[in-house]
């Protein structure tokens, strides 16, 4: 088994959860793929099974982007338009989007 999993019961299993590990029933047979998505069908399949704990995937925590590492990769990125120059405004305004992307600015539509 991976690292990233935690073993949960059974009945604490949430649909939308996902199996870090293939599961296999008491023959050694597959019931689920590694990678499954967990439904309600699937978990009431699992208690028929008799199986009494699943290995799901951890979710990280969302992180946010470190800003000063990603408008240094743009500035190499970017490093031969001469943003300051009004001519290449196609530039100044992919820079502005790809930025925005990178550091998942809320933006109007």
């Amino acid at each position: 088994m991976s690292d990233d999993h935690m073993m949960v019961p059974v009945a604490q299993v949430q649909p939308g959860m996902v199996l870090s590990d293939e599961l296999l029933d008491n023959n050694g047979l597959v019931l689920l793929a590694k990678g499954a998505v967990l439904t309600e069908a699937t978990v009431a399949s699992l208690q028929r099974h008799h199986i009494e704990a699943v290995p799901v995937a951890r979710v990280e925590a969302h992180r946010a982007p470190d800003e000063a590492a990603v408008l240094a990769r743009l500035d190499h990125v970017f490093r031969k338009h001469d943003l300051d120059d009004d001519g290449d405004w196609a530039g100044k305004l992919l820079r502005r989007y790809v930025e925005d992307y990178r550091l998942e600015r809320q933006v109007a539509p």
